[in-house]
């Protein structure tokens, strides 16, 4: 399967009437609780809220999708030479990806927050530019969240498997994510 930004946008129904999709300023409240679920540090508040409700949240992800991978390390390239309209940080909310999962009747259901490490990256005693690099190549799966009357029915997988797409296609080596041991989650994720 190929994704596209138009396809991304509108989503992909599962079997099951869950639609996978990009989040939107509507989304913003039930993502919010169910990322907080999670106990992640990344919330879906403040700067990462807003740059949804303003439509730059993701979309250089997007802009990705429609012109190719180079167009990340372009915006990159642009942002650090102060050449470009934004900055690195601005890139790095470009990049991120927040998914929902939306049933037909319920609402929103299901989301995922993934983003380049930056903060990991810039501790990384890295050059500077190789750090920078790993924005384009890098990005951490922050939060998966279900809400529990629709766990065990794929929603999480379904997310997952959308994320990996969208970062494969835009040319990421890696895609990783944390959770406390003693969680309950090691099974899921084996």
């Amino acid at each position: 399967m190929v994704l596209t930004a138009a396809g991304l946008t509108e989503g992909m129904v599962l079997g099951s009437g869950v639609r996978i999709r990009t989040v939107q300023a509507k989304d913003v409240e039930a993502a919010r609780q169910l990322i907080a679920l999670t106990g992640s540090a990344v919330s879906l508040e403040g700067e990462l809220a807003a740059a949804v409700r303003d439509g730059t949240l993701g979309a250089v992800a997007m802009q990705g999708l429609t012109e190719g991978p180079k167009a990340l390390t372009h915006q990159l390239a642009a942002a650090v030479s102060q050449e470009g309209p934004g900055t690195v940080e601005e890139v790095v909310l470009g990049l991120t990806c927040v998914l929902v999962a939306e049933h037909s009747e319920a609402g929103v259901v299901g989301a995922l927050l993934a983003l380049p490490p930056a903060r990991a990256l810039s501790r990384l005693a890295l050059p500077e530019m190789e750090a920078l690099v790993g924005l384009v190549k890098v990005v951490k799966l922050k939060a998966v969240a279900v809400d529990p009357a629709h766990r065990s029915s794929g929603i999480a997988a379904a997310l997952i498997a959308t994320c990996r797409q969208l970062y494969t296609q835009l040319g990421y080596l890696l895609l990783y994510g944390r959770f406390r041991v003693g969680s309950g989650l090691e099974t899921y994720y084996r």
